[in-house]
């Protein structure tokens, strides 16, 4: 019983020390950013250089639900037998409005690492993700209140399954990440922090 109760407060104190970084995130970048024009473009497609895959693209929309749920395919989904770490870091960061200095940053800090990358080439590692899912908790909705929040924020935990085939072995894997995004009316990405195990 009181293993239970014990990993109950560590999950309640992860979510929170989330949450906490994405509202420091957000206020930050509330602070920092001026009005602007958003940006409005098409899906990305290929241009004769790299192999992009599909679920890469960034959807033009107004619908903050199906561009963080575009988000968080993108960053969960790769084949290292078919591109680089680059092109899907490039991929991820277009999410992001190229004109914010920190935007793509923060929107390619969601991959992992160059070395991790390396190991995932070597083995032939590549990963798809389906069962996406979207909730807004409360500490999120609270945030999407505040006078002090851009307008057009939205903010989710988005979770998924992701497929990883490593050396040709399948294994299944829980992912969560706390995605926010602008839409004025067209999305943008804003804001990621990663989760714990779904």
């Amino acid at each position: 019983m009181a293993g239970i109760l014990r990993s109950k407060a560590v999950i309640a104190a992860a979510t929170a020390v989330a949450l906490v970084v994405l509202a420091g995130v957000t206020i930050a970048r509330w602070q920092g950013s001026e009005d602007r024009a958003p940006q409005v473009a098409a899906a990305q497609s290929d241009d004769g250089g790299s192999t992009r895959l599909k679920a890469w693209d960034r959807p033009a929309t107004t619908d903050p639900r199906v561009y963080a749920e575009a988000y968080a395919t993108a960053i969960w989904s790769y084949d290292s037998t078919l591109h680089g770490y680059f092109d899907w870091q490039d991929a991820v960061k277009m999410f992001a409005d190229p004109m914010d200095t920190g935007g793509p940053r923060v929107a390619g800090s969601m991959l992992p690492d160059f070395a991790q990358w390396e190991q995932l080439d070597l083995h032939d590692g590549k990963a798809t993700v389906d069962d996406v899912s979207l909730e807004t908790p409360p500490e999120l909705a609270r945030l999407e209140r505040l006078p002090q929040t851009p307008s057009g924020w939205h903010g989710f935990v988005v979770r998924g399954r992701q497929t990883n085939v490593i050396d040709g072995a399948p294994r299944i894997a829980a992912r969560a990440v706390t995605v926010a995004v602008v839409c004025t009316p067209q999305c943008r990405f804003w804001s990621a922090s990663a989760e714990g195990p779904a």
